[in-house]
């Protein structure tokens, strides 16, 4: 690169310093005709030699049109060509962060705020930094970035997903309501808000803030999704329920909704709950990395099932629970108390026997698995089998 610099200032000390007139390449820019200008640039630079006011334009004409690649190779040019035009480096470290340069982004981020303190810049370095999960550093630059403009939503809600990571919630409600009191219809703080005060159990204010979201015209999956909780963790099982559901209807790919519909839906003896379980599985079953919540998924289905009576059902569901969890051994004393109340008591009886060595003495697992074989002998007998 340094001999192609050299050779460049070598040849513009041999060419004529009349400048061509740019404007119809700037007029096919302005038409989003990029390629006619990179080509009339070209034929210009032939005429001419690379003339930096030539170089930047060609460089702008391939930033807008997209060609990053080639945009940065004509940025880093310019920028060793004439260091002190910041303009250059500017685009040279967007460049770089579009690319997942990161390091090179920083380096150069850092570069320009040695000479510059620009607010825009020092977020893109905290960028950067969050990027490469270096948190620390993205911190000391989002902060720094509000000091010279306290007023950012972007960069609040960055420093707020950091803060909220590290489970600072006091420091995140201070930060938000002190936006808030200025704005207080910004959708992009307001649920940083009430994510900390659902995170500190402040659950009717953080309902507010959802609602308050609705009321702006915010109707998404999050602002549903969250409402759902709020009222799930008051008690408040029919708004849960509604507020879940309409979060699936924008969101249908979190079986963790699912899950949880299923489990309203059956503690009120609603007819789908079954249909919600079966949802939650159909998406479960492919991944190999979900095998504890596949299982705890199998678990409450058995469970409900259960509630509902549905013995058959509860039983396929803890077998296929053991396929995914086959040290729950609960599971085994549960079909057998399934088994039980079907009346197939010597079935039973083989269940709660698997179940009881797994059980220390004193344990209420091992006191079902006693009274419950007692139970199933008698029964046995009395029936001559």
């Amino acid at each position: 690169m340094r001999c192609r610099v050299s050779l460049i200032l070598m040849i513009l000390s041999l060419v004529p310093l009349a400048a061509q007139d740019l404007t119809p390449v700037r007029e096919l820019k302005q038409l989003w005709k990029y390629d006619e200008a990179i080509a009339a640039l070209t034929q210009m630079m032939a005429d001419q030699g690379p003339r930096p006011e030539l170089l930047e334009e060609l460089a702008d004409c391939h930033y807008q049109s997209g060609n990053a690649p080639e945009a940065l190779d004509q940025y880093t040019l310019l920028a060793q060509m004439q260091p002190g035009k910041l303009l250059y480096q500017i685009r040279q470290m967007s460049l770089l962060y579009r690319a997942k340069q990161y390091p090179g982004a920083i380096d150069i981020g850092r570069g320009i705020l040695q000479r510059d303190s620009i607010t825009q810049v020092i977020s893109m370095v905290g960028d950067a930094f969050n990027q490469l999960e270096r948190r620390d550093s993205a911190e000391w630059y989002y902060r720094a970035a509000l000091a010279r403009r306290p007023h950012n939503e972007g960069v609040l809600n960055k420093l707020c997903s950091i803060l909220l990571g590290r489970e600072q919630h006091d420091e995140v409600l201070a930060l938000a309501d002190s936006f808030l009191d200025e704005e207080p219809d910004n959708l992009t703080i307001l649920p940083v808000r009430g994510i900390a005060r659902f995170a500190k159990k402040q659950y009717d204010d953080a309902e507010t803030d959802f609602k308050h979201m609705c009321e702006l015209g915010e109707d998404g999956y999050a602002v549903h999704y969250y409402l759902g909780q709020c009222a799930q963790k008051n008690g408040l099982l029919r708004d849960a329920e509604r507020e879940f559901k309409l979060a699936w209807k924008r969101d249908s790919t979190d079986v963790n909704v699912a899950l949880t519909i299923a489990q309203l839906t059956s503690d009120e003896r609603k007819e789908d709950w079954e249909i919600w379980y079966d949802k939650a599985l159909a998406m479960l079953q492919p991944d190999p990395k979900i095998i504890n919540t596949t299982a705890i998924a199998h678990q409450n289905y058995a469970l409900s099932a259960y509630k509902h009576g549905k013995f058959d059902l509860c039983i396929a569901e803890y077998k296929k629970m053991l396929e995914f969890s086959p040290k729950h051994y609960a599971a085994y004393y549960m079909i057998a108390q399934s088994y039980e109340l079907k009346q197939d008591y010597k079935t039973a009886l083989s269940w709660y026997k698997k179940a009881q060595p797994y059980f220390s003495e004193g344990t209420r697992g091992r006191e079902i698995c006693d009274t419950g074989i007692q139970r199933m002998e008698a029964e046995l007998f009395f029936l001559n089998e």
